[in-house]
């Protein structure tokens, strides 16, 4: 089950899945693609096609078979109907009825929230599916905005086979983060899901339905599983009658949650399927049919107000070797116009499946690579891309920052593991070793104890130029958040920085930092209320010596900081680029907004580009140079299926290397050449 006519077929997409010829290309999933295919009586269906890692995993057959098996026996209004599949072919298959219409994410995206009434039927229906599924003793566990379809005749839920065989084939399978937004506080902790998970996925995409956004913290690695957990849903935008309803199906206690029947009756008395349930733009594409031209689609959506909306979870389409153009071929940038610049893909460092956003940094001396992975950062060679060592730091949950220092000094920042359900989410710390030594050893454990507030443990990391401090950035107590900084060799704290007295909210904190290149001044970023900026502080005694104020940030302000190599021009990421006049401390340039999801960036080391990166939930990643003199950009390349987490350049400035998510749903590094 499916919606619109996708995009033309790749050159290593199949083109035949059993009897059913293949058109186009739909989406990607975690499990395989979805192409929309052909019957030889001309009916259109949806056919998942299982991703090659796992057609060779024979436990995730078996676990396909079976699951195709039981739920073809459970009948029900919104559920997926399979019209055929053969989990036995060596790419696996699976056909469902091909429905148009946008996903729930689609419309979001593309038309904003819901009107009222259309969430009251979206939420009946949905729920009338889940009784159903549930009656039948099924659980979906993996409820999400994109497999939610608007269908004329009310919402469908898309096939749902492969997702589940995945999750049984392997029950040690982590939680993936990027999905996370939807997931109960029991599976977020890692435990059973139950009928009432679904339960709790349902509220939450009937929320994000209502208002925009999902109800709890949308971020990146465990950031939002922590805020499911600890934190009350946000339902101030949601209306009545439909706040208590919800507000009880985001109940901790999965005891606590309505069943399906009652939803039904809340959402809507009688259950029907309204005719004329959807908005006229959205009614009007969940009307094309299967066989309208894809241009014909996209102009549509374009017209309903969303540039970014192609298709159900097209932007995992994209490759890191390139962008596509409408005939499938691969296109580079061309030939090199004078005064222009050409990225060009050297190679991808496969690192596997994580739960979180790598971080990255390079030497000085430009002969390693240092990536973080979960609990630990991997040490490369630069020049081979040979992996030479791993280094975990103790007691560690999440890595959050990485860098290098003078002397081979190799910095992992992390926030320390907690223990549920009595814990401090907030617990940092920073490791240093030195990388070109005896690794089996820390040169220096830092730890940063508890604010008493909620995820923000240690977000940034940063050397001093000669290698003998380290800072790190946190949220605090009574404050937006704050900057710590240690004597590297005594592990003794010189500064406790705090950023904003009085003015810190649960979820604020200081999220980046750079010292600027004489030493002279460490630029903390921040943010607080879809506001940020920067404070900068003298090194001599640690006094504040600017503020850099930036109103309409993102939700986490100035997530990245960097200097350029005279130190007078500061450049910091907030959605988009600001830019400010370091001397004379003012804002010079303001580049895009905050709605760009730009959040991480890197100052060339000859200061005369910086690269910007970004992506996530709403779109694929992707990497944009400018010229640091014009501010105008120079060249843009796709960077990943859901975002670039962060960007380095190579000492030499001809190497550009960016943490992203391929379309095979693993953690890489590319790398580019520049021209």
């Amino acid at each position: 089950m499916s919606s619109g006519t996708g995009q033309s077929l790749g050159a290593d997409d199949p083109r035949q899945a059993g009897p059913y010829r293949l058109e186009a290309r739909l989406g990607q999933g975690g499990t395989g693609a979805v192409f929309l295919g052909r019957a030889r009586s001309g009916r259109a269906v949806a056919v998942k096609v299982i991703a090659l890692q796992l057609a060779g995993d024979e436990a995730f057959r078996r676990r396909l078979a079976q699951e195709l098996d039981v739920l073809g026996r459970v009948r029900g209004t919104g559920l997926p109907e399979t019209v055929a599949a053969d989990p036995t072919a060596d790419r696996p298959w699976v056909a469902s009825q091909y429905v148009p219409g946008a996903s729930l994410a689609e419309a979001v995206r593309a038309a904003g929230p819901l009107p009222f009434d259309s969430v009251r039927v979206l939420g009946a229906g949905l729920a009338e599916a889940l009784a159903a599924l549930h009656g039948a003793g099924l659980v979906h566990t993996a409820l999400q905005p994109h497999k939610v379809l608007l269908a004329t005749d009310g919402p469908r839920l898309t096939s749902f086979a492969a997702v589940r065989a995945f999750a049984a084939a392997d029950p040690s399978r982590t939680v993936n983060a990027v999905d996370g937004r939807f997931l109960a506080p029991e599976q977020a902790r890692g435990h059973h899901a139950g009928p009432e998970s679904d339960i709790f996925a349902l509220a939450g995409l009937l929320v994000l339905a209502l208002t925009g956004r999902a109800p709890f913290r949308d971020g990146l690695g465990t950031e939002t599983l922590r805020s499911i957990i600890e934190d009350d849903p946000d339902l101030t935008a949601v209306p009545e009658p439909l706040r208590s309803p919800l507000a009880a199906a985001l109940a901790k206690d999965p005891e606590r949650r309505p069943g399906p029947e009652v939803l039904v009756r809340r959402f809507a008395p009688s259950a029907a399927r309204a005719v004329g349930w959807l908005p006229p733009p959205l009614a009007v594409q969940a009307a094309d049919s299967a066989g309208q031209h894809w241009s014909r689609r996209r102009a549509l959506l374009l017209a309903v107000g969303g540039a970014g909306v192609l298709g159900v979870a097209s932007t995992a389409t994209v490759l890191l070797s390139g962008s596509d153009d409408a005939s499938g071929s691969k296109k580079r940038s061309g030939a090199k116009a004078p005064g222009s610049l050409v990225m060009t893909p050297l190679s991808t460092l496969d690192l596997g499946k994580s739960q979180h956003g790598s971080h990255i940094a390079y030497s000085p001396d430009g002969k390693r690579l240092a990536i973080t992975l979960e609990d630990r950062v991997t040490v490369w060679d630069a020049t081979t891309n040979r992996r030479l060592s791993d280094l975990a730091a103790e007691n560690a949950m999440g890595s959050t920052a990485v860098a290098f220092g003078r002397g081979g000094l190799l910095a992992l920042g992390y926030n320390r593991k907690f223990v549920l359900p009595d814990f401090d989410s907030d617990l940092g710390g920073i490791t240093v070793w030195d990388s070109r030594g005896d690794t089996r050893k820390p040169i220096a454990q830092l730890k940063s104890p508890s604010e008493s507030k909620s995820l923000q443990g240690m977000t940034a990391v940063a050397f001093s130029p000669d290698g003998r401090l380290v800072a790190g950035a946190r949220n605090a107590q009574g404050a937006i958040g704050k900057a710590q900084v240690w004597d590297v060799r005594s592990e003794k704290k010189v500064a406790d920085l705090l950023i904003g007295s009085g003015m810190g909210n649960r979820m604020s904190a200081a999220r980046s930092l750079a010292f600027s290149p004489d030493g002279k001044t460490l630029a903390v970023g921040w943010g607080v209320e879809l506001n940020g900026g920067v404070t900068l502080f003298r090194t001599s005694d640690w006094q504040q010596a600017r503020e850099l104020p930036l109103k309409e940030t993102d939700a986490f302000g100035v997530t990245s900081l960097a200097f350029t190599p005279d130190g007078r021009t500061l450049a910091g990421s907030f959605g988009g680029l600001a830019l400010w006049d370091v001397p004379v401390g003012r804002l010079i340039a303001r580049v895009g907004t905050a709605n760009d999801g730009n959040q991480t960036l890197a100052v060339s080391p000859d200061g005369r580009t910086v690269a910007l990166g970004g992506g996530g939930h709403a779109s694929a990643g992707r990497v944009a140079l400018y010229d640091l003199r014009t501010r105008k950009q120079r060249v843009t390349v796709p960077s990943g299926r859901s975002g670039t987490s962060d960007l380095a350049f190579h000492p030499d400035g001809r190497t550009l290397a960016g943490a992203v998510t391929t379309a095979k749903m693993v953690s890489a590094v590319q790398l580019w050449t520049l021209e």
